[in-house]
Formats: C-alpha cells, structure tokens, sequence
C-alpha cells in the first residue's frame, strides 16, 4: 500500500502540516520577541515531529492511501434539503 501514488500525496500533505503547525508552535514556545527565537530548537523539534508524521502514515498505510474525508462522507449527509431544515 505504500507504493501508490495516493499514500505519497497523503503522506506529503500530512507531514507538511506538521512540519508548519509545529514550527510556529514552537516559536511561540521559545521566545516571546522575533530575535529571541531558538532557530535551532525550531527546526530540530519540527523537522523530528514530521518525521513522526512519516512514521505513523506508514504505520497506518491504508488510511493514509485512503480518500479524503470529505469524499468519505456519503453523499445525504452533503445534500441539505431546504424543507428539512428548521430554524430553531
């Protein structure tokens, strides 16, 4: 499963969002003023949380290959009839 195309773009968008929800994260943590920033720790803690994210998508291969959860969702749930609809 981890040979196909769709684990690769799941596992590149997963670990993307790691690496950039981490690094702010952490910015946030190390300093309080841009030129107080631990760079280093920054970078460290980020690129070794996205190599986590790797790790558990190809732990999990078959979710990771699966569709987004959007396209999961059955279709009723997406259609909203206007008459159903009450205003409460």
């Amino acid at each position: 499963m981890i040979w196909t195309k769709a684990f690769w773009q799941g596992t590149l968008e997963r670990a993307l969002k790691t690496f950039f929800q981490t690094f702010v994260a952490l910015i946030g943590v190390t300093a309080v003023g841009i030129g107080d920033v631990q760079w280093m720790y920054v970078l460290s803690g980020s690129l070794l949380a996205t190599l986590l994210s790797v790790a558990t998508s190809i732990g999990n291969a078959d979710f990771t290959a699966g569709t987004p959860a959007v396209d999961a969702v059955p279709a009723q749930f997406l259609e909203v009839d206007p008459g159903t609809v009450t205003a409460e």
